[in-house]
C-alpha cells in the first residue's frame, strides 16, 4: 500500500522486491527489573501522549506511523527481530567490522 504521503511513489512490492519487509521503529525500554507498577505508569502516560490528535497529527506529518504495543508485546517484537535480522546476516554472511 503506498503512503499517503507519497502517494506517486510505488512501493517495494510494485517495485519488484515484493518479499521486502522492514520497518524503522523506535520504543521506549528500561532497565532491567524496573518494578512492574513503574512499567504500568510509564506505558499508561506513553499510550495517553500516543492519543493526543496534535501528536497523532505531527506524527502522521512525518510518515511516523505508531505501532502502540504492552511491555510485553514489545519485548516478543525485539526479540521477533533480534532473530529475523541475525538469522540473514548469519545467512548472508554479514559480520561487524572489530
Amino acid at each position: 500500500m503506498r503512503h499517503p504521503l507519497l502517494p506517486d511513489v510505488p512501493t517495494f512490492a510494485e517495485s519488484g522486491y515484493k518479499d521486502f519487509d522492514a520497518v524503522q521503529w523506535y520504543g521506549i525500554v528500561g532497565p532491567a527489573k524496573m518494578p512492574a507498577e513503574v512499567t504500568r505508569k510509564l506505558h499508561d502516560e506513553i499510550a495517553k501522549a500516543m492519543a493526543q490528535p496534535a501528536l497523532q497529527q505531527r506524527l502522521a506529518n512525518e510518515a511516523i506511523d505508531p505501532m502502540p504495543m504492552s511491555s510485553e508485546q514489545f519485548g516478543a517484537y525485539i526479540q521477533a527481530e533480534i532473530k529475523r535480522w541475525s538469522a540473514l546476516a548469519r545467512e548472508r554472511n554479514i559480520r561487524l567490522d572489530d
